[in-house]
């Protein structure tokens, strides 16, 4: 049976030994005791080696001192004891093709042929990933190509797997021919598009792709993937961030709430141009800029930041759920911009709680504080005293209205007006106060309820009373006495004053009456008085004589020339005229003994003169009064409008004096 022969080959060159198979055959053939050994080799150098058999019979013989030539055979017999005898050797030449030799030969030319094909089909993969560094709503590419020297086809598409880091989206594949070693070659090319779904530093996994029967590869490297509010610049290594955030999530209706955008960077951008943020529009908010801070510096995650705030304060204006859009940064880096967003906000805005509101709450919400102050302590009866109310305090002016006014007793109370010029926190509002009367006059306490956001309750807060001393008008009577806190002394005071009134009024009536009856000549037996037909009834006839037009023609055309005259710029002028047009009519056709209001009133009264009509006289008085005493100008159609009033007031007035004037 064929069995292996193995040898140590002596490298002559080298000087050293080769572990060689020499492919030697070994038969055996069985004649009685002795086995004849037939070994054959087959060597092409000339080398000599020590040959180690081993046959059939699991021994191993071997002769140590048993040398032959590559091309000798070499017969002997086996013994019994082991030994090999009778060693006979016999040259023998090989030719250089043989029969066993032929496979071998067309085996390597084969061989030689398809290396040679497989190098002249040399196929090349990429994959190239660009940019390497994006933001969580930006997108990446990743570019698959596969070329080789030689046409190409049946190519499928490479296969990859970067979940849960990214979604690919396939954009298009396309084929490109060229010419390559005078032959038509085929580069296949896809394209990916690479959606980040988380942030950080991710390596990409290998891309295989598979062309007749053998797998390739392709490594696309790493990326990194930072959020939308952040770039890192990699010449400068520097970090820029932004963020916002507001001071409350649940706000109240109305309620103040401060929202804040920051631009964190740790160092400057090597461009000349500077970043500029862009705020969203808050369309569901009353908006009010605050001043920019100046930067600061900050020390956050181990790095020390440059911190750029703008502030606003926000008032939602609607319930319910509402978002505030991304504040966006464009930074200027070389080569183009950046843009960084932040985050949405999103805000639950409540309505205010109906449980303890006050009947008198205007809607005012915030924290406030309410103060009064006069423009004097002490005034005359009948002239107008301004009451300035001034609130401030932390929330929207806008939803804050005028204080209303307690009752204050004898005293005629206009506006209120809004003064201009106050600071963006402060609302002031201006009252005008004509006392009716002299004496102490005391204004109340003024009541201003808001709802406070912090404690979730309906505040109040008011001013501390102010009081005012009203002295008599010397144009007017005697003006009554605030007796609510006068000593003793003062009541006897008032009564001599009242006794000897009551004296003056009774001579005074007595010589009325004794003069009346000397002029119409009473007879002093009968007691009657003469009647003289040619007398003009209801005045006197040196009156009759000397009156020339009716007191309606006179006001009318004193209230055409107010109306013409460009000398009453100032209010005060303009409405003193007017009032003492008024005042002198009514003297002329009701009698009115003193210029004041309560006089007017009481004359008008007893003239018959209707409701509507003494209303509107009374406002036109009131007007009057605060235009003369307070610092409020008047324009063109004010004027017009009072002078208009004015000559209908005559006209009712006139109207309904014509009966009495005809009985």
């Amino acid at each position: 049976m064929p069995n292996t022969t193995s040898h140590w080959r002596f490298d002559s060159r080298n000087n050293k030994r080769i572990w060689h198979n020499s492919g030697v055959r070994i038969k055996t053939r069985h004649r009685k005791r002795n086995r004849t050994i037939l070994a054959k080799r087959r060597h092409f150098n000339s080398s000599n080696v020590l040959v180690r058999m081993k046959i059939g019979y699991g021994k191993n013989y071997c002769s140590n001192s048993a040398k032959a030539d590559l091309d000798v055979r070499r017969i002997g017999r086996l013994q019994k004891d082991g030994k090999m005898e009778g060693w006979q050797d016999r040259r023998i030449r090989f030719p250089i093709f043989q029969f066993s030799s032929l496979p071998v030969f067309f085996v390597s030319i084969v061989f030689i042929f398809l290396a040679t094909e497989a190098l002249s089909q040399e196929i090349n993969v990429a994959a190239v990933v660009n940019p390497r560094q994006i933001q969580f709503d930006e997108k990446a590419r990743l570019d698959l190509t596969l070329s080789g020297d030689t046409a190409i086809t049946h190519i499928e598409a490479p296969r990859f797997n970067f979940l849960p880091a990214f979604l690919a989206v396939p954009l298009h594949s396309e084929t490109t021919p060229r010419l390559a070693s005078n032959k038509i070659a085929v580069s296949m090319a896809w394209a990916y598009e690479l959606i980040p779904q988380a942030i950080g530093d991710f390596s990409l996994s290998d891309v295989r792709f598979a062309y007749q029967g053998t797998t390739y590869f392709a490594n696309p490297g790493s990326i990194r993937v930072s959020g939308a509010n952040t770039y890192t610049d990699v010449s400068t290594q520097s970090v820029h961030q932004v963020e916002a955030e507001v001071s409350s999530a649940e706000p109240y209706l109305n309620a103040p709430l401060t929202y804040t955008f920051r631009y964190l960077y740790t160092a400057v951008l090597p461009t000349q141009a500077s970043p500029t943020p862009q705020l969203p529009t808050f369309p569901d908010f009353l908006v009010e800029e605050l001043p920019p801070l100046s930067p600061q510096t900050q020390r956050i995650r181990g790095k020390t930041f440059w911190v750029q705030e703008q502030v606003r304060r926000l008032y939602p204006q609607r319930t319910g759920q509402l978002v505030i859009e991304p504040a966006t940064l464009i930074l200027p880096i070389p080569g183009g911009r950046k843009m960084l967003k932040t985050n949405p906000l999103k805000l639950t805005v409540q309505p205010l709680p109906e449980t303890g509101k006050p009947s008198q709450f205007s809607g005012a919400v915030g924290e406030y504080q309410i103060s009064a102050y006069v423009d004097r302590n002490a005034i005359e009866a009948g002239r107008a005293l301004t009451l300035s109310v001034q609130i401030s305090g932390r929330g929207s002016m806008q939803t804050v209205t005028a204080p209303q006014l307690p009752a204050i007793p004898g005293v005629v109370v206009n506006g209120p007006n809004l003064v201009e010029g106050s600071a963006p926190t402060t609302r002031t509002y201006a009252y005008a106060l004509i006392p009716a009367r002299s004496g102490t006059l005391r204004i109340p306490a003024i009541a201003y309820i808001y709802f406070d956001p912090s404690r979730a309750v309906y505040a109040t807060a008011q001013t501390t009373p102010i009081p005012v001393s009203v002295r008599p008008n010397p144009n007017d009577a005697v003006g009554v006495v605030d007796t609510e806190s006068s000593p003793w002394w003062i009541w006897i005071m008032l009564f001599v004053v009242l006794s000897f009134g009551v004296l003056v009024a009774s001579f005074l009536w007595y010589r009325v009456r004794f003069q009346r009856s000397t002029d119409t000549g009473v007879n002093a037996t009968t007691g009657t008085v003469p009647v003289n037909d040619n007398a003009p009834k209801g005045r006197s006839g040196r009156q009759a004589e000397t009156e020339t037009a009716p007191p309606i023609s006179e006001a009318r055309d004193a209230l055409t020339a107010l109306a013409r005259n460009d000398a009453t710029d100032a209010a005060t002028a303009f409405a003193n005229t007017l009032a003492q047009i008024l005042y002198q009519y009514i003297e002329d056709t009701l009698g009115l003994a003193q210029r004041n209001i309560d006089t007017a009133r009481e004359v008008c009264v007893q003239a018959g003169v209707s409701e509507a009509t003494l209303e509107e006289l009374v406002d036109l008085l009131t007007k009057c009064d605060y235009h003369r005493f307070a610092p409020v100008p008047l324009t063109t159609n004010e004027r017009r409008t009072l002078i208009a009033r004015a000559e209908a007031v005559i006209s009712k007035i006139a109207v309904s004096d014509q009966p009495s004037a005809v009985s």
